[in-house]
C-alpha cells in the first residue's frame, strides 16, 4: 500500500466551522447534504461550535486543528494564512450585506464629509488573536471616507475595549460609547447591525453595503472565504465533495427563499425581519472568479496596510481551483436534493 493510500485512510472526520451570517454551509449542514456527500468518501463531518473543548474554538479563527474547513469572514482567513497556517482558498462567495455608519439623530454630521475631525468609535477585543471586530469598523470607515477623497488620519479614532460576547456580532460596545457621546460616530453590519440601527435611537450617515461600487462594498464578510487545511486536499475527493454540498446548498436556497431566512436567522440571532433586508444579492455559490480574487486582494492590502497581518497574502498562489472545477461538474450533471 502507496503513503497516500495510507494517508487517505487517516481522514474519516472533518471539522467544519462557519461564521453566523449567511453561508452555504449552514444550509448543507442543516439540510443534511455535506453529511450525504462526504459519506462517499467514508468520511463524516463535526461541527467546531458543537466541541466541548472550548479552546478548540479557537481554531476558528487561527485555523489551528488538522482538517479544519471554515467558511466566513476574510479577515481571520488572511491573517491565519499569513501567520503561515499551511490552509488554501477554495472558493470565495459574495453576498452584499447592509454596512453603515452610524451617528446619533441629533448629531450634524449628515454624510461622510461631516467625519473629518470627528471621533470614530473603534472596538478593540483584546482576546482575540486577530481583531476582526475592530479590522471590520476601519476598513467600513475608510470606505465611507475614500468616498469624499479621506483617509483614517482624517478622523480621530477612539478605541473602545470590547468584552467577550461570543461568536455573534453585537454592537454593545460601540452603541453604549455613542449613546454617552465618547465618540460620534460608529459602523455596524448585517442583519443585527441593521437591527440596533432601527431601534436604538441612530441615524445611518452613510449606507455602504449597497454602494454601486462593488470594492466600496469590500470588508471581512465581502467576499467570504472557504478555506481548508491543505493536508485535506490530498485526500482523493474529499474537499470536491464538501463542495459539492455547498453548491447544492446555494441552488437550493435560491428555491426557497422562507427557508433560507430561517437557517440565517437561527446563525445570526436577529429578527428575520431583518435577516430579509440586510442580505441581498444573494448568491451562496463559492467561486474563485477573476473580480473576486481582486476584491480579496484588496482586503490583504488593506489589512497589511493598517498592521493587522504581519505578512502579505498572495491570494493566487493561495487559490486552488481544481477541487471547485470538479465540484461544479458534479453539480451540473443534474443530481437532485
Amino acid at each position: 500500500m502507496t503513503n497516500f493510500q495510507n494517508q487517505q485512510e487517516v481522514v474519516k472526520e472533518i471539522t467544519i466551522t462557519r461564521c453566523p451570517v449567511p453561508t452555504a454551509a449552514s444550509l448543507a449542514l442543516d439540510l443534511g447534504l455535506l453529511n450525504q456527500e462526504l459519506g462517499k468518501s467514508g468520511c463524516v463531518p463535526s461541527e467546531l461550535t458543537k466541541a466541548k473543548n472550548l479552546p478548540l474554538h479557537h481554531a476558528h479563527f487561527n485555523h489551528s486543528i488538522p482538517f479544519l474547513v471554515r467558511e466566513g469572514g476574510n479577515i481571520p482567513a488572511l491573517w491565519a494564512r499569513s501567520t503561515g497556517k499551511d490552509t488554501r482558498l477554495v472558493g470565495l462567495s459574495w453576498v452584499d450585506e447592509y454596512q453603515a455608519i452610524l451617528t446619533l439623530p441629533d448629531s450634524n454630521i449628515l454624510g461622510p464629509s461631516d467625519l473629518h475631525g470627528r471621533r470614530i468609535g473603534i472596538p478593540r477585543h483584546r482576546y482575540l488573536e486577530i481583531d476582526f471586530r475592530a479590522a471590520q469598523a476601519l476598513r467600513g470607515f475608510h470606505n465611507a471616507l475614500s468616498l469624499v477623497n479621506y483617509t483614517l488620519d482624517d478622523v480621530k479614532i477612539v478605541d473602545l475595549e470590547g468584552i467577550n460576547e461570543g461568536r455573534r456580532d453585537t454592537w454593545n460596545t460601540e452603541m453604549e460609547a455613542l449613546h454617552r457621546r465618547e465618540v460620534d460616530a460608529i459602523f455596524v453590519k448585517g442583519a443585527t447591525g441593521l437591527q440596533i440601527a432601527r431601534t436604538a435611537g441612530t441615524k445611518e450617515v452613510i449606507e455602504l453595503g449597497f454602494h454601486p461600487n462593488p470594492l466600496v462594498r469590500v470588508n471581512n464578510g465581502v467576499p467570504r472565504t472557504v478555506t481548508v487545511d491543505t493536508a485535506l486536499t490530498k485526500q482523493t475527493n474529499i474537499v470536491e465533495h464538501i463542495l459539492t454540498s455547498l453548491l447544492r446548498a446555494a441552488d437550493w436556497s435560491e428555491k426557497h427563499p422562507d427557508d433560507f431566512i430561517r437557517v440565517v436567522t437561527n446563525e445570526t440571532g436577529a429578527s428575520s425581519e431583518y435577516v430579509g433586508a440586510a442580505y441581498r444579492n444573494i448568491s451562496l455559490r463559492p467561486k474563485l472568479s477573476e473580480d473576486y480574487l481582486n476584491a480579496l486582494d484588496a482586503q490583504c492590502r488593506f489589512l497589511l496596510e493598517h498592521g493587522f497581518l504581519p505578512n502579505s497574502v498572495n491570494v493566487w498562489e493561495w487559490s486552488l481551483s481544481e477541487p471547485l472545477i470538479a465540484a461544479e461538474k458534479n453539480v451540473n450533471k443534474g443530481v437532485s436534493i
